[in-house]
C-alpha cells in the first residue's frame, strides 16, 4: 500500500548523491558487537538508498533491504551494483507489512527511517523475525537543521530560508511533520527486546553549497517539488546568502552519530 504522504517522491537521486551515510567508525562498531562473520541474514527497514544496506550486506549470507519508495530502491540497486555487493534483494513494502514470509534475521536496523514508522507494532515484527541472540540498530544523526537549532548559523540559515518558501511549520512530503509522542528509548525499554545500548560518534563533515543544496532536495522537508515553480529562486537564494555568510562557500559540520542496539 502507497504512503499517501508522498515523504520522499522525487528526491531519491539526491538521496544517493548527496546523503553521505554513517562513518566507518559506526559500521566497525557494530560488526564488533554482533560478531558478524558472514553468517545469517540483515534486514534493514527503510533502507532509503542503501548507506546501511550496502557497507553492511558484506557481513552477511544474505540482505533484504525494505522501503515503500520505489524510486529509492531502484538508486539502491544502483549503488550495491556500483559497490560490488551482490547479496541484496530489494523489497517494495512498508515495515509495517513485513511478515515470517520474508524469512528470519540476525540483525535488523533502521537508519533515520523509524520516526515514520508504527513502531511498537514494527518492533514487536523485529523481535519475532530475529533470532535468538540476533539483534536490532536504530541509528541517526544530527544532520537536519531542524535538529541542531543555534549550534551553527550556516545549518539556522537553511532553516529560515527553507521556511521563507515553504512555512514556519516543517514539511514532511505532502503533510507536516509530527514529533515522536516518546524517546526509542522508552519504547525499547517497554518492547520485548528490553535492554539496549548506546553507541555515540563525533566527527566532523565537510559541506560545499552543492552539497547542502542537494542535501536539502533529499529530504522530506525541502525536496525540490515542494518548490514548484520557485525552486530555481531558492536555490538562488540559499547560495547567496550562504556565500555572504562564508564567502569560501565551504562549511564544517559538528556530527553526532547515536545507534541504540538491542538484543533478544
Amino acid at each position: 500500500m502507497p504512503d499517501e504522504r508522498e515523504l520522499f517522491t522525487g528526491t531519491a537521486w539526491y538521496y544517493a548523491k548527496y546523503r553521505l551515510g554513517y562513518p566507518r567508525e559506526f559500521f566497525d562498531f557494530v560488526v564488533r558487537y554482533y560478531g558478524l562473520d558472514g553468517k545469517g541474514r540483515l534486514l534493514d527497514l527503510g533502507c532509503g538508498t542503501g548507506q546501511i544496506t550496502i557497507p553492511l550486506g558484506r557481513y552477511f549470507q544474505e540482505a533484504i533491504g525494505l522501503d515503500p519508495e520505489r524510486e529509492m530502491l531502484a538508486e539502491a540497486q544502483k549503488e550495491a551494483q556500483k559497490a560490488g555487493v551482490t547479496n541484496i534483494k530489494w523489497v517494495l513494502k512498508k515495515a509495517e507489512e513485513m511478515s515470517e514470509a520474508l524469512g528470519y534475521f540476525r540483525l535488523t536496523t533502521m537508519g533515520g527511517s523509524f520516526h515514520w514508522m508504527e513502531q511498537e507494532k514494527v518492533l514487536e515484527k523485529i523481535y519475532d523475525l530475529t533470532e535468538q541472540g540476533g539483534g536490532l540498530v536504530i541509528v541517526s544523526d544530527s544532520s537536519s537543521p531542524w535538529r541542531s537549532e543555534g549550534e551553527e548559523k550556516w545549518k539556522d540559515l537553511q532553516k529560515q530560508i527553507v521556511q521563507r518558501y515553504l512555512g514556519e511549520v516543517r514539511r514532511t512530503g505532502n503533510s507536516y511533520y509530527v514529533e515522536p509522542k516518546e524517546r526509542f528509548e522508552a519504547l525499547l525499554d517497554r518492547s520485548p527486546f528490553r535492554k539496549f545500548e548506546v553507541f555515540t560518534h563525533d566527527y566532523i563533515r565537510e559541506w560545499t553549497i552543492e552539497s547542502v543544496i542537494g542535501f536539502l532536495f533529499s529530504t522530506s522537508f525541502a525536496s525540490r517539488r515542494l518548490f514548484g515553480a520557485r525552486v530555481r529562486e531558492f536555490e538562488q537564494e540559499l547560495k547567496d546568502e550562504l556565500l555572504n555568510l562564508e564567502p569560501s562557500g565551504r562549511f564544517a559540520e559538528k556530527v553526532r552519530v547515536e545507534a541504540l542496539l538491542a538484543r533478544k
